[in-house]
């Protein structure tokens, strides 16, 4: 359990540092001089770095120690986070925003396998647990963020309380066992690529759009004219508190329903929550309910969508890094869309490309469904 816990940490801090770029846009343009423009490169260079370490991560994880690993790069979270708050000019901020995404990248994955290994085909609860953790980091970030605005006049208290955290836990996990590796069938991704990749897919368009709202909602909702600049931070703050709580559910219902039916639930809601935004994206009632609906349906998709691939006997260390890189090349590609088209749209290219994703998003699952034939087939 003491394991367990850990990792449950580690996401934790993941959540705390991914959630506050977004509600940081202000004051990183206030410290660099950059424009919104310029700093939309935020998150290209964070998923870049996310994608390198999550396929790194995932093949060293295959051939060293995984809590030694994950320990390690939980103190360069520490160090990375100290120099994004501190950053000056803007090309020290986009290098310390690499090597972040870079560390995060290889815990996720470290985290991830972590969990697959300690408790094998019991592992659908306790991995929507895992990233339950990341959505009370979230959930939390913008809320801090805000604190340390009205105590301090920055940022900085909350980004080294963030980093102190994540120093902690890495020295935690380092004095850590190491959980046992389980042959989990790898070769079923080679016998059918089709269904490895749908579940790709999922996660790419998913993570897409999560990314997408969270990061530009904030800015969106201040540029539109529909909330002050604390209630564009409360809107963010609703995202992930009905994230967090659609994760909540999602521990009873992924062991009720199974992964693929789970998935079946969930991939239409929060394609339906994306369509009263894109009908109404100039009202402000259709921008909360957005925000709710996006967040309760969105929680689950991509823990579920590692539990069904650990059901399917595909979710190796590798296999866990690829994935994590196909989230981050759809965390790092819709925020940065949206943040070149922004300013010249008025923010209309928003809500466009976020029911964009989610109507992708239940495109793959539909050739998952197609391809394994049955409901009940992602239960094993």
């Amino acid at each position: 359990m003491l394991q367990t816990l850990a990792y449950y940490l580690a996401f934790l801090i993941i959540g705390l540092a991914t959630a506050s770029f977004g509600p940081g846009l202000p004051e990183f343009a206030r410290n660099t001089g950059a424009s919104l423009a310029a700093l939309s490169n935020l998150f290209l260079f964070h998923r870049v770095g996310y994608i390198a370490g999550s396929l790194g991560g995932g093949r060293l994880l295959d051939r060293t120690r995984g809590n030694r690993l994950t320990g390690l790069v939980l103190g360069l979270i520490a160090l990375g986070l100290v120099s994004v708050s501190r950053a000056a000019v803007l090309p020290v901020l986009l290098g310390s925003i690499l090597v972040l995404g870079l560390s995060q990248g290889t815990a996720e994955t470290g985290a991830n396998t972590g969990v697959v290994r300690l408790h094998g085909d019991r592992a659908g609860p306790y991995m929507n647990g895992l990233h339950l953790s990341f959505g009370v980091g979230a959930l939390l970030s913008p809320l801090l963020l805000s604190a340390s605005r009205a105590g301090t006049g920055s940022f900085r208290a909350a980004y080294a309380g963030f980093a102190a955290l994540a120093a902690l836990a890495g020295l935690w996990i380092l004095r850590l066992p190491e959980p046992p590796a389980r042959s989990r069938g790898a070769g079923e991704a080679g016998r059918n690529p089709l269904s490895f990749w749908m579940i790709a897919g999922i996660l790419f368009f998913t993570v897409a759009g999560e990314a997408g709202f969270a990061n530009w909602a904030f800015s969106y909702a201040r540029k539109a004219g529909l909330a002050s600049e604390t209630g564009a931070g409360l809107l963010t703050s609703a995202y992930w508190t009905s994230l967090t709580l659609g994760r909540l559910i999602g521990i009873a219902l992924v062991q009720r329903l199974g992964p693929l039916r789970l998935l079946t639930l969930i991939v239409p809601g929060a394609l339906a929550g994306s369509a009263v935004f894109l009908a109404f994206p100039d009202a402000a009632w259709a921008v909360w309910t957005a925000s709710v609906l996006l967040g309760l349906f969105q929680a689950s998709a991509v823990p579920a969508s590692f539990t069904l691939a650990g059901d399917l006997g595909i979710l190796s260390g590798s296999t866990a890094g690829l994935f994590g890189a196909v989230s981050s090349l759809g965390g790092m590609a819709l925020p940065w869309l949206i943040g070149r088209y922004f300013d010249s749209t008025g923010g209309a290219v928003f809500p466009v490309l976020i029911a964009a994703s989610q109507a992708a998003a239940l495109a793959c699952l539909v050739g998952i469904r197609a391809v394994r034939g049955k409901p009940d087939a992602g239960r094993g």
